[in-house]
């Protein structure tokens, strides 16, 4: 970890990893790991294609010099009949967690057919009603007090596709949880796609972000995906997510931020499925590196 606190990592979606991604050439395990240590990540996400085995998971992790971050969930809490199942589903992904070493979770609503529809191009009339609302976060406290209880940290991440992707329904999301420990991961490349002002996101909520996730966006390619109302798969075939500082995101200024914040945590790189994940992966560490000295 550098000097001020903050740890550069990466996730396995760089490499192609998602059920979105079918045209996507994926390595085996060892070698993923193999490129994220050559590539001078301190770390990396715990993802869905990683071994079930989490000590053959934490003897690649050491061999390499590489850290668990966090893993991401998706649930639906927007129904309270779902309570109960997706806090039994989180307590044993973040049981797994813990195990690895790490006391992050990273949450995400469930992607909807409706809002896939309406990536990037939502509008008030595609929020969810006040009753959904409240029904979402009174599962979303009770899941991040449970974990607090045993040490954990629970980060919510804003995800297209799903019913917290603009800025209104960010401001919502922390207004309706305020009272709970739950945390903030957003994700540049995810902001940018839905139309928010990601720096204004970062310094708004600079005391309640817990983990980030640092993405570059395409101007040209995003303005092609909402003309043709192209999907999110579609979008990153496309490719949206660019090399850090090619793209859109005010990264300096962002940067800029969590440090005035004095933020101390896990900025995991991501670059969805890019052609060559290697010399892209190596590309955003030396970015980072070079401006930033991260």
């Amino acid at each position: 970890m550098v000097s001020d606190g903050i740890a550069v990592g990466t996730a396995s979606v760089n490499w192609g990893f998602d059920p979105l991604y079918t045209w996507a050439r994926t390595p085996n395990f060892e070698r993923m790991l193999d490129e994220m240590a050559r590539a001078g990540y301190e770390g990396t996400e715990i993802s869905y294609n990683f071994p079930d085995d989490t000590r053959r998971i934490s003897e690649e992790l050491h061999r390499r010099n590489l850290r668990p971050a966090a893993t991401f969930h998706a649930v639906n809490l927007r129904r309270r009949e779902n309570h109960a199942a997706m806090l039994e589903s989180t307590m044993h992904v973040a049981q797994r967690l813990h195990a690895l070493g790490s006391n992050v979770l990273i949450l995400s609503d469930e992607v909807s057919r409706a809002r896939l529809a309406v990536a990037g191009r939502a509008g008030r009339q595609d929020e969810l009603d006040e009753d959904s609302w409240q029904t979402m976060a009174d599962g979303l406290r009770r899941i991040a007090e449970a974990l607090a209880a045993s040490g954990m940290r629970v980060v919510f991440h804003p995800h297209v596709g799903t019913y917290v992707e603009t800025a209104h329904e960010i401001e919502r999301l922390c207004e309706l949880t305020d009272d709970s420990p739950l945390g903030l991961c957003p994700d540049t490349g995810h902001l940018a796609y839905a139309g928010a002002d990601a720096l204004d996101i970062f310094s708004r909520y600079r005391e309640r972000i817990g983990y980030v996730h640092l993405k570059d966006v395409a101007p040209k390619v995003l303005d092609r995906v909402r003309a043709e109302r192209c999907d999110f798969a579609t979008a990153v075939r496309l490719g949206l997510f660019v090399e850090l500082g090619r793209g859109s995101v005010p990264i300096a200024q962002i940067v800029g931020s969590l440090r005035d914040a004095r933020y101390t945590g896990w900025i995991i790189v991501e670059q969805d499925a890019p052609r060559d994940p290697y010399a892209s992966a190596k590309a955003n560490r030396d970015y980072l590196r070079g401006h930033f000295a991260l």
